[in-house]
Order: C-alpha cells, then sequence, then structure tokens
C-alpha cells in the first residue's frame, strides 16, 4: 500500500510532523481510497550540513542566494 516519504531539515517539530503525516494520510485515503491502516508517512530530517543545492550546503549562509545560481561563476 502507499508509502510517502517527506525529506527535509530537521525545523517542523512534533507538532507540525503530526500535522504533515495526518494530512498526507487524508488526501491518500481520500484520493486512491487505501485504508488508512496501509498508509505509512515517513519524515527523514537531513541536518543543512549534509543537504546542498546547486553545489551549496544548506547550512551555508549564502545559501538562499547560491543555491539559485543558474551557473557558476568564473
Amino acid at each position: 500500500m502507499p508509502i510517502l516519504t517527506v525529506t527535509t531539515w530537521p525545523t517542523l517539530g512534533d507538532e507540525k510532523s503530526q500535522l504533515l503525516i495526518e494530512k498526507l494520510t487524508d488526501v491518500v485515503h481520500e484520493t486512491t481510497g487505501a485504508p488508512l491502516d496501509k498508509i505509512t508517512v515517513l519524515i527523514q530530517e537531513v541536518p543543512q550540513s549534509r543537504w546542498g543545492e546547486g553545489g551549496v550546503l544548506g547550512d551555508n549562509p549564502e545559501f538562499p542566494t547560491l543555491s539559485r545560481r543558474k551557473h557558476k561563476a568564473g
């Protein structure tokens, strides 16, 4: 049955994680008709120092800008 994996930085906290799991479960149940007890949601939390976009680590202070580059400088 459906298994959903959400990969994110460890910023959600327990309350938001619980809400996300509930809402994703509801959407999958309503959309596919899968029984609630057969829907699995996993939240993988990856530290920002182990997450990169555009060749830039997530914990780099300039991440919001550098990770959106289309081309490497130089």
